[in-house]
């Protein structure tokens, strides 16, 4: 009869290789927990938006991922989807940049905008909407910016609150991650 030869590998060299093992697994979650909180605090934020007032384009309960290097490398600009904290309340908004720095903006009674002089066409609004503004004329201060929602009839932005500050901005709008259906 062939025998095979039994292992000789002691309790001890079993201990320190189950040991080895189970350092090796905490150290691989260790570091996946420690990239997660890094990439959530300094690159993306998960947010869920709050209001209707970005309808058809966000949708309330919509979970977005928010840039959070977009500016720390780039510039606003005009059309800019951002999340900011809010001069008036205790939650973050998300809102449309319409007007950067030095620009002069002119809201009528006839739902039109003007920067500058010029008409700007949105082609992102609801085409069903009815909009009319309170006829007024704002300059954009340095390092300001004018922030309107798509869904004006339902939005609470600069309007009301005046223009924010480009630092009060902590991330551009990226994506739509939830629900699968929007994508």
């Amino acid at each position: 009869i062939f025998m095979y030869p039994k292992n000789k590998e002691t309790s001890t060299a079993r201990n320190k290789r189950i040991f080895k093992e189970i350092l090796i697994y905490t150290i691989i979650i260790l570091t996946a927990v420690a990239s997660a909180t890094l990439i959530r605090i300094f690159i993306l934020e998960p947010f869920i938006i709050p209001t209707p007032s970005m309808e058809p384009k966000l949708k309330v309960g919509d979970k977005v991922l928010i840039n959070k290097l977009a500016y720390k490398f780039g510039t606003v600009k005009r059309g800019d989807i951002v999340a900011f904290h809010s001069p008036m309340e205790e939650k973050d908004l998300v809102k449309r940049i319409i007007a950067v720095e030095g620009d002069e903006i002119t809201l009528t009674s006839e739902g039109e905008i003007f920067i500058n002089g010029e008409k700007i066409i949105e082609n992102y609004l609801p085409a069903d909407q009815n909009i009319s503004y309170i006829n007024q004329t704002i300059v954009v201060g340095e390092n300001e910016v004018f922030v309107m929602g798509d869904n004006r009839n339902n939005s609470f932005d600069s309007r009301f609150f005046g223009t924010i500050s480009e630092d009060d901005i902590f991330g551009k709008f990226v994506l739509i991650y939830w629900p699968p259906s929007r994508w």
